[in-house]
């Protein structure tokens, strides 16, 4: 009877641990992440994230379970006095997040070593790839940049790109192990960062000739601390570039354009008039965009269905990196006014009642900044729902505040999702000049739906900026 209570408790526990699991896998397997926002995770079954049960996980899961079972075996078995047992069980229940931690702490040194088998083997086969390696770095739009790049060369060259938000070095290794070949001519990696030292270890692992410097900004400040350290993270890239290729900088951004100036090597500077390539006569609708591209040293009038500048400027750092490695402009255009709006970036669905602004997975100020002046060309209702931005460090109230300002100015109305960043963003919307009255929270996906067919008339707008995993309340 004892060993059965210490298994039935022991598999309730294992269940309710689920929440702790999730958020332990959308933060990135942080252990001291985890502990520092230990009262502040959200404990939260559904959501639209679910565990992924990787390698990692099952192995975390295994343990965890074994443990959990020989601890209440013990509580079961060996203790004789009733009301002992119960006690212990109540504050097991109140400490199983950190029993579970604990846990990942005692796997942490067999995963680092786990980890750097597969590094090791992923460094072998990269190594023995033949063809044009190029990495993408940047606070913002590494994500469109690689996939503006992979859409003009695949017309020209076999190309590969590290898939999804695959931009650590486990997703290289993943990417490298699962898919490179030799039938490949072009590897195109995006290469993300949330401390010193992130892109160097990419950098060592890939080995590229080629880069692109996308925008640079405050992101990651919660990790990163301050703009320097992003700076010098981003930087990494240039330091451990194999000589023989080349550097595009977005330069239309100022701190790539000051990373520019410093670095030495071979290096194209593009969206800067009279730079190697630059738009000029843009004209932007609802519809797209037409614009006069300057690529090396020809002019060519181009029509795109990307709406918004910072995209625009994403396409011409891929567009010259295309024309770098041996594409011919010509197809170069050709390609450029094929491409269609990427999902969750700017991308405008029509539906029979309203028009549909995705800007999901955009995270960042400046991004916002450019959905809500796209928001402004459309005509009928508009409306935006956002939670606003997080892991921005001292500066997330600052930021959310003048995200607010900036909706103000742009919609009728406006839902803002999670309580995170609910109170900046409140308070910058009636700084801005509305009313009370137009702002609305949800807490849920289905409140959000709820509220929104309340809110949509025939030839609404509506914008969705950002959107929170399920780790964030």
């Amino acid at each position: 009877m004892n060993v059965a209570f210490a298994i039935l408790f022991s598999v309730f526990f294992f269940i309710i641990s689920y929440p702790f699991a999730k958020n332990f896998q959308l933060n990135g397997y942080k252990i001291l992440f985890q502990l520092k926002h230990y009262f502040s995770l959200p404990y939260e079954f559904k959501g639209k994230n679910k565990l992924v049960f990787t390698k990692r996980v099952v192995r975390l899961c295994v343990v965890y379970a074994l443990i959990l079972f020989a601890l209440n075996l013990c509580l079961f078995v060996l203790i004789k006095i009733v009301w002992v047992p119960i006690i212990l069980m109540i504050v097991e229940f109140v400490l199983l997040q950190a029993l579970f931690l604990l846990v990942a702490l005692i796997l942490e040194p067999f995963e680092k070593l786990i980890k750097s088998c597969y590094i090791k083997k992923a460094k072998k086969i990269l190594n023995k790839f033949k063809g044009t390696k190029i990495a993408i770095t940047g606070s913002f739009g590494k994500s469109s940049t690689k996939s503006f790049l992979f859409n003009i060369l695949k017309s020209r060259f076999k190309v590969l790109c590290t898939p999804k938000n695959f931009n650590t070095p486990m997703g290289l290794c993943r990417t490298a192990r699962e898919s490179l070949s030799d039938y490949y001519e072009v590897f195109i990696v995006e290469m993300g960062a949330k401390k010193r030292g992130d892109i160097k270890e990419l950098m060592e692992m890939l080995k590229p000739k080629y880069g692109i410097m996308t925008a640079i900004g405050e992101q990651h400040l919660e990790t990163f601390g301050d703009l320097e350290n992003i700076k010098k993270t981003k930087f990494e890239m240039c330091e451990h570039m194999l000589k023989g290729g080349c550097v595009v900088f977005d330069c239309a951004n100022d701190v790539t354009e000051s990373l520019c100036q410093i670095y030495r090597g071979e290096k194209r500077e593009v969206n800067k008039e009279k730079g190697f390539s630059y738009i000029t006569n843009l004209k932007m609708s609802t519809s797209g965009c037409k614009f006069k591209l300057h690529l090396g040293c020809k002019d060519f009038d181009v029509k795109t269905k990307i709406i918004g500048k910072l995209l625009l400027n994403d396409l011409v750092a891929a567009a010259s990196m295309a024309y770098l490695i041996g594409m011919d402009a010509k197809s170069i255009v050709d390609a450029m006014e094929n491409i269609e709006p990427f999902p969750h970036r700017l991308q405008v669905i029509q539906t029979p009642y309203s028009t549909i602004i995705d800007d999901s997975y955009n995270s960042n100020y400046f991004g916002a900044e450019q959905a809500l002046e796209t928001l402004k060309m459309f005509k009928g209702k508009k409306i935006v729902i956002t939670p606003g931005f997080v892991e921005q460090g001292a500066k997330q109230y600052e930021m959310n505040y003048k995200l607010g300002k900036l909706i103000a100015e742009s919609c009728d109305e406006v839902i803002i999702m999670n309580k995170v960043n609910q109170t900046p963003i409140m308070k910058g919307i009636l700084a801005g000049g509305k009313s009370e009255d137009k702002i609305y929270y949800a807490k849920t996906r289905q409140q959000q739906i709820e509220l929104l067919q309340q809110l949509q008339e025939k030839g609404s707008v509506v914008l969705f900026e950002n959107d929170l995993p399920d780790n964030f309340n």
